[in-house]
C-alpha cells in the first residue's frame, strides 16, 4: 500500500493511502486522484503495481509527467521518494510529510470545470515545472530595511554578506564582508555566525552556530532571515 502525498508548491494538500494496483490521476471526475485544475489533463498519469515494482506513466496528457523532473515518455519505475510533477502540482511517491491531514484513501477533489485542459507551449509547460520544483527547494526569505527578496539556496550553502564573493549579497550593517553561512550538513542544515561586529540571533536567542528547522528566523543586525527547509 503506498503513501502519496499531493503538493501544490510548497504546500502539501493530501496524503493518499491505497490498495489498488492502479492508480489513475487526472482532472477527471472518474480519476483515482482528481484535480481541480485546469493545466492538469482529465487523464494525466497512472501509477501502476506490476509485480514487484510500481511504475508511473503519462496517459497523453496535453502538457506532459514528469519524473525527478525529467519528462515520461514511457513507464518509469518508482522508488521512494520519487517526484511526478505535473505543473504547480507534484506528488511524491512513498513519502509523508508532517503538518498535513490524515492519510485517506485515494479520492476526488470538487468535481472538475467543463472546460477542455488549458494546453501551454512546450517551453511554457517546461517555465512552469521549473518554477513549481524552485518552490520547493531550501530558500531563505530576507528583509533588509525597504528591501526584500528569496534566495534559493544551490550546492547545499548560501554565504551571506556585502561582498561580492556572497551568494545573498545584502548589507546587514557594520563592516564585515561575511555576516553569516547557511550550510547543510550530515544532519541537516545550520546556520553560522561569521562576524565580528553583530550578534547573531536564531528565533530570539543569541547564538554562533545552530541547527536550523524550517521557518526558523536568523537576526544579524538589521537582516532578517527566515530559513524554509526543501520539501522532502
Amino acid at each position: 500500500m503506498p503513501i502519496m502525498t499531493l503538493l501544490l508548491d510548497r504546500k502539501p494538500v493530501r496524503v493518499y493511502e491505497t490498495s489498488r494496483a492502479v492508480i489513475r490521476i487526472g482532472r477527471g471526475e472518474d480519476m483515482d486522484i482528481s484535480i481541480d485544475n485546469l493545466s492538469v489533463s482529465r487523464e494525466q498519469a497512472e501509477i501502476r503495481h506490476e509485480g514487484n515494482v510500481w511504475t508511473v506513466r503519462d496517459l497523453g496528457s496535453s502538457n506532459g509527467t514528469f519524473l525527478n523532473g525529467q519528462r515520461v515518455t514511457a513507464p518509469q519505475p518508482l522508488r521512494p521518494g520519487d517526484e511526478v510533477a505535473f505543473g504547480k502540482f507534484a506528488i511524491l511517491f512513498e513519502r509523508e510529510l508532517t503538518d498535513v491531514p490524515a492519510p485517506g484513501p485515494a479520492a476526488s477533489h470538487p468535481a472538475a470545470p467543463a472546460e477542455g485542459t488549458l494546453a501551454l507551449a512546450p517551453e511554457e509547460a517546461e517555465r512552469l515545472l521549473q518554477a513549481a520544483a524552485l518552490k520547493r527547494r531550501a530558500q531563505l526569505q530576507w528583509e533588509a530595511g525597504r528591501r526584500r527578496g528569496t534566495h534559493f539556496i544551490e550546492g547545499g550553502a548560501a554565504l551571506i554578506g556585502r561582498s561580492g564573493l556572497c551568494d545573498l549579497r545584502v548589507s546587514a550593517g557594520g563592516p564585515s564582508p561575511y555576516v553569516a553561512l547557511v550550510v547543510r550538513g550530515a544532519a541537516g542544515f545550520e546556520v553560522r555566525n561569521l562576524s565580528r561586529f553583530s550578534r547573531l540571533r536564531l528565533n530570539g536567542q543569541a547564538t554562533v552556530r545552530a541547527a536550523l528547522e524550517n521557518g526558523d528566523t536568523i537576526r544579524i543586525g538589521r537582516l532578517r532571515l527566515t530559513f524554509l527547509d526543501e520539501v522532502r
